[in-house]
This record gives structure tokens, sequence and C-alpha cells, in this order.
């Protein structure tokens, strides 16, 4: 016994589905990656952050470097004052943001 075919309105339609859930899919994908190379990124700057107070605690030539440089970059008040402890003693360091 063989199938009736299917018309041609019913093929575009059943492309037309096929196509809606692979853009589904792919905008999953695409957000499941983007979270995971959001993760990444906040991963890396834990660790390279870690490793610059660890020697800046060790060098104190590098830590007012890092003073400079973190008073230079960061501007907003309430991340400054998380960081406080590391602008001390850098030019300009109580200038508000």
């Amino acid at each position: 016994m063989s199938r009736p075919r299917k018309s041609l309105d019913d093929q575009l339609a059943e492309l037309t589905r096929k196509r809606d859930q692979l853009e589904a899919r792919r905008l999953a994908l695409l957000a499941v990656k983007k979270d995971s190379d959001r993760k990444l990124d906040t991963r890396r700057k834990i660790i390279v952050g870690a490793a610059v107070l660890a020697h800046a605690e060790l060098n104190s030539a590098f830590a007012d470097q890092l003073a400079v440089l973190l008073n230079l970059a960061v501007t907003r008040d309430i991340d400054r004052s998380v960081i406080a402890h590391l602008l001390a003693g850098a030019p300009g360091a109580e200038r508000a943001a």
C-alpha cells in the first residue's frame, strides 16, 4: 500500500516547522555557549586577579604600580570602596569618581 503524497502546502508547512525547530535549537545552543564563555571569562579573571594580588603582597614596588593603575582605571565609588586597601598610597587615591 502506498501512502498518499503530501500536497505542496503540506510539504512547505512541514519544512517551515522543521526550520523553526532548528532555529530554536540554534538559539538554545548559542545561549548555552554564551553562558559557558561568560563563566570561563569570570574564572580567568578570578585566577589572574588572585595571582596579581599574591604578587602585590610579595613585591611592594609592584603593589605601588598596581595602586596607580587601579586608581586610574577604577572610577566608580562603589568599586573603589571595595579595593580601598589596594589604592592606599597611590597618588590621587583620595579622589572621588
